[in-house]
């Protein structure tokens, strides 16, 4: 017993002694009397609850959140991966590669020309992606060729001019070989492509397929590798974008396996289709193009006649997954405000477009471009194997939406797979609730008949019902009405008279 059970049973006693006469002890101490009984029972609990406890303890087994460490014992420690741990990256695969020495190339086909067979550029490829060197002595040409064979491997690959390009005669079912001695064992990881490209009808003289041997071993699939068609360029003498095509050696296994998870999803998918004139009444789309070049003709804003931009753009394959696009698919031209006189390091460049951020309305994450006298402006998305694509999301401008993309086409290899409009953003007057946000909406081109991906798309699919024409009536060759767009009849646009803007990229300070 401790000093403070000494002091409660001694006040205890003290109330009781007077217990029985009224006259002296008051209503209120019989309460006191009463607290400290309870007092001392609760406390009389506590310590008996101890008692045992100590009693019992000796053979209680050890137990602790944390890890047990003996003197003979190191600790150990639960290795987690990277992409598991804060979102990091994740841990860089160990790239595959092939070793050889000799390196032939068999062209078996062209894009059409019957004649010739012909190509801009080549590189070798090894394991960090560095360019193989090779020299006019390492290479020949069966059947000998009527540029020099150097010109093939001079490093000018982007150009329309026949001076750095490779052409032989071509003839059908005959072998067009392309024979590489480096000397010696060498890793090889992939080839790179740059096709024929003089001209628009000069570039049906790319090789289409071409069979790779190394060591005279074939390590091409059966049917080959087919190769891409040059740019068809739409403005003569130029080249909108470096059109190299990385051909793997050995595909990543992880693809592979990342097929097979999804293989239960999609055939519940293919199973139940959709009726698409109910859906999609004003047109029957294209289903399913596949191609390696898809290309944005974006001809009208929605009103600013210097600028034109969009949010971002999101592609989806066969199955309904999103395809991952990186800086290395997508390109623009004019490629954005950069290229104006003036205009430096900004933000607004064409990878925005496929950062993930869309419903957004910060200019860093955007795309803006200047409309410049007498050229269509282009966005390119570019894949090195032939890509099927069931819909596109697309995210018009909102920093500005008069700057936004109005009419715009759709080609897939320079078959025209799409036209329409497509909606500006709403301007909203922040005047009750300025802190709210409201999100910016994407539309869907659709491509696919396959319930699952149409219906949720549904209230997203554009239509391709076009805008106000110029309309001319005639009567024996005279005109006796006019009808203009009344968004066409400004006045011609002045390039002296662009506004400025700029979006810069702030780096954060470490």
């Amino acid at each position: 017993m401790n000093v403070l059970d000494s002091y409660l049973c001694g006040k205890l006693r003290n109330y009781r002694a007077f217990g029985g006469d009224r006259n002296v002890q008051s209503y209120e101490e019989d309460e006191a009397c009463a607290f400290i009984a309870v007092v001392m029972l609760i406390r009389q609990a506590i310590n008996t609850k101890l008692f045992y406890c100590r009693q019992e303890i000796g053979d209680r087994p050890f137990t602790s959140a944390r890890e047990q460490r003996t003197k003979n014992t190191k600790r150990t420690q639960e290795i987690i991966p990277e992409s598991e741990e804060d979102g990091a990256p994740k841990p860089p695969v160990p790239v595959r590669f092939l070793e050889g020495r000799v390196l032939q190339l068999n062209f078996v086909s062209t894009w059409g020309d019957p004649y010739y067979l012909g190509l801009t550029g080549l590189e070798v490829l090894g394991p960090n992606s560095e360019r193989i060197p090779l020299s006019y002595n390492m290479l020949t040409a069966c059947p000998a060729d009527l540029n020099d064979l150097p010109e093939l491997i001079d490093g000018t690959n982007v150009t329309t001019s026949d001076e750095h390009m490779w052409l032989v005669p071509f003839t059908d079912g005959q072998d067009h070989l392309l024979t590489i001695d480096m000397g010696l064992n060498t890793p090889l990881v992939c080839l790179k492509f740059w096709n024929y490209n003089k001209s628009t009808d000069d570039s049906f003289r790319g090789a289409r397929e071409v069979h790779v041997k190394l060591d005279d071993r074939i390590i091409s699939p059966q049917e080959g590798f087919l190769l891409r068609k040059g740019q068809l360029l739409n403005c003569p003498g130029n080249v909108h974008f470096d059109h190299g095509q990385e051909i793997h050696l050995i595909k990543n296994p992880k693809e592979n396996s990342a097929s097979d998870v999804k293989t239960v999803d999609v055939e519940r998918r293919s199973a139940s289709k959709v009726n698409l004139k109910k859906l999609m009444p004003d047109y029957e789309p294209t289903l399913m193009p596949c191609g390696f070049v898809f290309q944005f003709q974006l001809f009208s804003s929605w009103g600013d006649p210097y600028y034109i931009g969009l949010n971002g753009l999101e592609f989806y394959d066969e199955n309904g997954y999103q395809i991952r696009l990186t800086e290395n698919n997508i390109t623009a031209f004019p490629h954005s405000v950069n290229v104006l006189e003036g205009v430096k390091d900004d933000a607004r460049t064409p990878d925005k477009l496929i950062d993930g951020i869309n419903d957004t309305k910060d200019g860093r994450h955007m795309w803006l471009a200047p409309i410049l006298p007498g050229i269509i402006n282009f966005i390119y998305v570019v894949f090195d194997e032939p890509s099927t694509v069931s819909m596109v999301k697309v995210w018009n401008y909102s920093k500005t939406p008069m700057r936004g993309v109005q009419q715009f086409g759709l080609l897939v290899d320079d078959l025209l797979v799409y036209h329409g409009i497509l909606p500006q953003v709403p301007s909203v007057t922040r005047g009750i609730l300025p802190n709210l946000d409201i999100p910016i909406p994407h539309h869907t081109v659709l491509f696919t008949d396959q319930e699952q991906i149409a219906l949720a798309e549904g209230k997203n699919v554009l239509s391709n019902k076009g805008g106000e024409q110029d309309i001319q009536l005639t009567n024996d060759k005279r005109v006796v009405s006019h009808y203009n767009e009344p968004k066409s009849t400004g006045k011609t646009v002045d390039p002296a008279l662009r506004p400025k803007t700029s979006v810069l990229t702030f780096q954060k300070k470490r």
